[in-house]
């Protein structure tokens, strides 16, 4: 029976999986208990399916300061180069930003990228996040990806 809802979820169309936060928490902090200074000038590439939704990326960007991360990269897919295809629906955070263009939105995969404080509050988190397109889809083979993989300690 759990095979089968498994195997029937993961054929459904618009079915998504995301790691719960409080799962990659609790793992993180066995990393640490180990060694507490793992992430200490890291650069830490995630390549996801969506940034914008990952709890990993959002648990690396509210972790930043604390684990003294070098640089934090995360990408993204574009939603025309994945399997099920749906309608796309940019975000307000991206269709707000000046550099939004529709066309690319569903073409590229997208970056996010956290290295420095840009608000000016003295606290690196997830609201420094900047985003560009990629050149590519994101496809985690592509050369575009390969540069980012060899930049980074931990992926």
């Amino acid at each position: 029976m759990a095979n089968s809802n498994l195997s029937s979820a993961k054929s459904a169309r618009n079915d998504e999986f995301y790691t719960q936060y409080h799962d990659i928490e609790k793992e993180i902090t066995a990393y640490l208990e180990y060694n507490p200074e793992v992430f200490k000038g890291k650069t830490i590439l995630l390549p996801c399916d969506d940034p914008e939704w990952s709890n990993f990326t959002k648990y690396f960007a509210q972790n930043f300061e604390r684990f003294g991360l070098k640089k934090l990269i995360s990408t993204s897919y574009a939603p025309d180069s994945k399997k099920y295809k749906f309608e796309y629906m940019p975000t307000l955070f991206e269709t707000e930003d000046p550099q939004f263009d529709s066309s690319k939105t569903i073409l590229n995969g997208k970056i996010f990228i956290l290295e420095h404080d840009k608000t000016c509050y003295e606290k690196i988190d997830v609201n420094e996040l900047e985003w560009h397109s990629l050149d590519g889809d994101g496809e985690f083979r592509s050369s575009e990806i390969h540069t980012l993989r060899e930049e980074a300690a931990i992926i």
